[in-house]
């Protein structure tokens, strides 16, 4: 993406915000106000007048669960369609700065012909695998998208040796992150879910993928059973019952679809029914994955083509689904989970020939701008401090509309305590620490549904500030309406000034058949330990962000050669001078 492009990018990103009821450079949208005033559901309205009352989070020594894993998406980066210049500025920037501990991925076969290898979408699929492994250390669930209907033991056999060598092939080229298997998505078969109604064939697929992962030793656990939705759970319970032994690890999906943005009711019932599942799996020495979920669909044929994306994106509702995302994601950690994917990290392209339109990214494809949506700003937040390894502790919030988790980062001891505010006012609040604590002051983020705060080439809020701890105990106020954040998961020394910038006038022949003027940036990359990324900069404005220590400047400024800046950020937000 060029330095013009990336101009509009940012503009666009500003406006399209405002059409959605996001906030734009810190002012509030009325928009945005008009969801927060919807009457929620499920709860009486809360009172308006007068000050609210002091809330008191006490976190406790009582541990959820050990080895939490992380929050984080299904992913498809799809590096066989998009530029390299949209990966190293939109796409590898954005995932380092979010920095997921767990991922969800497709494996697929060859168009149309399910047990054949496309080497293609195989090679795709590990070096995706290992750009996680090697930037965010991410732990990696994947499963078949397409599941061939065999018709004999010959056919299955055959099948799974398939299977299992196209796993043995992703092991081979380094992706030891690839931890989890299983061998359909959602139960489908020759139609969504048809496997729900004979899981008996469900097992007998597993059974012989794990005879062949078990043959060869390969270190993968295979899931049972990625059911979706909640209704489906059952299957989870069948497969404790009658394939545990084959089993590693359960699983299983949810869309939001019975409760609206600003139901009350919502994060107690889906808490509930995590801790039910959470509850099957321990019982057989295992853990439970939420694989993938979201708010609520919006599944329609138009213009001759399946849409399937969020029903409440590009609508008025679409910050408080934000806030919504984050309160499931609180409610899964709080029941235990093991880890968590919402669906998805970015768009789907739109290709043609592809069929149908998935737009359910926090942030949309390379010819929509990459325009972030609000749970970029939310569930971001979860995934960049709520990762693993760590051990979730109870919270005992004292009061039915705030929702409240926190960890311990296991290497660092460090801790991350997300708070979800549902009055419809500011509470003040207290939350006390178990043990001594060191006198560290936590940073605080913020994304409130009233306000949502769009930044500039989609870089995460910044913190608002600090909050000292005093014993141990912080003292605070929620804004309404909210998701804060609370960590010490940082540190404050900024990476060394950026060096050695050149700049070079060259022909940009990277379209073939349209050769251009351009300028080309380039700079000693950064020694920094936690580098994420660079922002650079013409005569004070930013053009881009890329991961890469260059930059090709297309746009109309390249008649100068002067006025260059590049900025290193790290992993914890701090720029460099330029």
């Amino acid at each position: 993406m060029d330095s013009y492009t990336r101009r509009g990018f940012i503009r666009r990103s500003m406006e399209g915000a405002a059409a959605l009821g996001l906030s734009v450079a810190g002012k509030p949208s009325p928009l945005a106000a008009a969801s927060h005033n919807l009457v929620p559901q499920g709860t009486p309205n809360p009172a308006q007048s007068g000050p609210a009352r002091p809330a008191k989070l006490e976190v406790t020594r009582d541990v959820v669960r050990k080895q939490f894993t992380g929050v984080g998406f299904h992913t498809e980066m799809f590096l066989d369609s998009s530029t390299d210049d949209f990966f190293k500025q939109v796409t590898a920037k954005r995932w380092r700065e979010l920095n997921p501990r767990f991922a969800r991925m497709w494996h697929s076969w060859a168009p149309g012909k399910p047990g054949t290898r496309d080497p293609q979408a195989l090679d795709a699929l590990a070096r995706q695998l290992l750009y996680m492994k090697e930037n965010s250390n991410t732990v990696a669930y994947v499963t078949t998208s397409g599941l061939k209907d065999t018709v004999s033991k010959e056919d299955n056999l055959a099948y799974a040796r398939a299977v299992v060598d196209d796993l043995e092939y992703l092991r081979n080229k380094g992706a030891t992150n690839l931890k989890y298997y299983c061998c359909t998505n959602e139960l489908s078969l020759d139609e969504w879910a048809s496997l729900h109604n004979d899981l008996p064939r469900f097992q007998q697929y597993q059974q012989y993928i794990y005879n062949e992962i078990t043959r060869r030793g390969l270190e993968i656990k295979l899931l049972a059973t990625d059911a979706s939705p909640i209704s489906y759970w059952g299957t989870i319970e069948w497969a404790a019952q009658h394939m545990d032994d084959i089993t590693g690890v359960y699983g299983g999906h949810h869309y939001i679809n019975r409760h609206a943005p600003d139901d009350l009711a919502f994060y107690d019932w889906f808490k509930g029914k995590c801790e039910w599942a959470v509850g099957i799996a321990r019982a057989k020495g295992k853990d439970f994955i939420l694989g993938e979920f979201g708010p609520a669909q919006y599944q329609v044929l138009k213009y001759g083509i399946r849409w399937d994306t969020c029903k409440y994106f590009g609508t008025a509702r679409e910050p408080l689904a934000g806030l919504q995302l984050a309160e499931a994601a609180i409610a899964a950690v709080n029941a235990g989970v093991y880890g968590m994917g919402y669906w998805t990290f970015m768009d789907y392209p739109d290709e043609k020939g592809r069929g149908y339109i998935n737009h359910w990214g926090t942030f949309k494809w390379m010819t929509n701008d990459a325009v972030t949506r609000a749970p970029y700003y939310s569930y971001g937040l979860l995934t960049k401090f709520f990762r693993g390894p760590a051990t979730v502790f109870r919270v005992n919030t004292g009061d039915e509309m705030l929702r409240a988790a926190a960890l311990q980062h296991d290497e660092e001891g460090t801790w991350s305590i997300a708070v979800v505010n549902r009055e419809r006012r500011e509470v003040p609040l207290t939350i006390s620490l178990p043990g001594s604590n060191r006198a560290t002051a936590f940073r605080k983020y913020v994304y409130s549904a009233q306000n949502v705060p769009v930044t500039e080439d989609g870089d995460l809020q910044e913190p608002e500030g600090k909050v000292a701890l005093h014993g141990n105990e912080l003292t605070d106020t929620l804004k309404t309406s909210s998701l804060t954040l609370y960590t010490t998961a940082y540190d404050d020394e900024p990476p060394a000034p950026v060096k050695g910038l050149e700049v070079k006038r060259i022909h940009d022949t990277r379209l073939a058949g349209w050769p251009t003027a351009a300028n080309l940036v380039k700079w000693t990359p950064s020694t920094a330990t936690d580098l994420c990324y660079y922002r650079v900069y013409h005569h004070g404005v930013r053009i881009g962000s890329t991961v890469a220590n260059e930059f090709v400047d297309a746009g109309p400024t390249v008649g100068s050669q002067s006025g260059y800046s590049v900025v290193a950020v790290d992993r914890s937000g701090n720029a460099s001078q330029s």
